[in-house]
């Protein structure tokens, strides 16, 4: 009976044991899933908020069932904030013009070529891309303003510069991936320098090149300070400006803001999508050599 009850006694142990195994586990990814719940949460119910205060007749902070109206967007655009947009798309084109190709050149040189100091330049690119822009703005607005500067475009091109040390380290890295064969190939066929970095260069570096396009994009969009100290011309001022418009003294227009942050968002929704493309394949060495 003795022997019976102590192995009773230890199978019950053996079981208390594996179950509480199994309950540590279970709590602790129980715990888990809370706390990213929680998380998704910070970020989901901001969005949710505007895209219910978008259609919300009576919009305000809170969420809530929305009176369902588009007024909002019409409003949205009222009073020259259409223009803000299409000044925002310009500013970040030609931004990402200037900071990708520039950038694209000055990787090519420092991948391809022999560069005296190399290393310390490209270091010193690399701490220049962490810097911000903003501790130099002053003197850039007396640099603006003594030669009649303070417009759209030199803005627009100021902004893509700052993107520049990023753009070269990102492009450099690319560049650096693709193999001397192929250029030396079609070096073999008469092409030039230029020719060999169109035909050749851009097309396998088009992942890093377009990630440096959206960099910089995105960098131009959303930068505030810059504008509106460069800017002085209210009629080109960009998106970002204008959403202040829609706060008073007395009201914030919440429709109105939630309205306008939703058409701001879809230029930068519609370049991800278009530049998605050249990161699904990689490196793609199919008609590298051509033209």
């Amino acid at each position: 009976m003795e022997l019976s009850a102590q192995k009773v006694t230890g199978d019950s142990a053996h079981v208390v044991g594996r179950t509480m195994r199994r309950v540590e586990p279970m709590s602790g990814r129980l715990l888990a899933n809370v706390i990213l719940l929680l998380i998704g949460a910070y970020f989901v119910i901001p969005v949710l908020w505007l895209v219910v205060g978008a259609v919300d007749k009576h919009a305000g902070w809170q969420i809530q069932l929305p009176t369902l109206t588009l007024d909002n967007f019409v409003d949205a655009l009222a009073q020259g904030n259409a223009q803000a947009l299409w000044n925002s798309v310009i500013v970040s084109t030609i931004a990402a013009v200037v900071s990708t190709g520039a950038g694209t050149l000055a990787a090519y040189s420092f991948s391809r070529h022999r560069i005296p100091w190399k290393g310390p330049i490209l270091l010193g690119i690399l701490f220049l891309s962490g810097v911000p822009v903003t501790i130099l703005i002053v003197p850039v607005y007396k640099m603006f303003a003594q030669y009649d500067m303070l417009s759209l475009v030199p803005t627009a091109i100021l902004l893509g510069v700052t993107s520049l040390p990023f753009a070269i380290y990102l492009i450099k890295n690319t560049i650096d991936a693709i193999p001397l064969d192929l250029e030396e190939a079609a070096s073999m066929e008469q092409a030039g320098t230029f020719r060999i970095l169109r035909s050749v260069i851009v097309p396998l570096a088009m992942p890093g090149i377009a990630s440096a396009a959206i960099f910089s994009f995105v960098n131009a969009w959303g930068n505030f300070l810059i504008p509106i100290v460069l800017i002085a011309d209210q009629s080109s001022q960009p998106a970002p400006i204008a959403i202040y418009s829609f706060i008073g003294s007395a009201t914030i227009r919440y429709g109105q803001i939630a309205a306008f942050s939703i058409l701001y968002s879809l230029p930068v929704i519609a370049l991800y999508f278009v530049m998605s493309r050249y990161f699904k394949g990689g490196f793609s060495l199919s008609g590298a050599v051509r033209g």
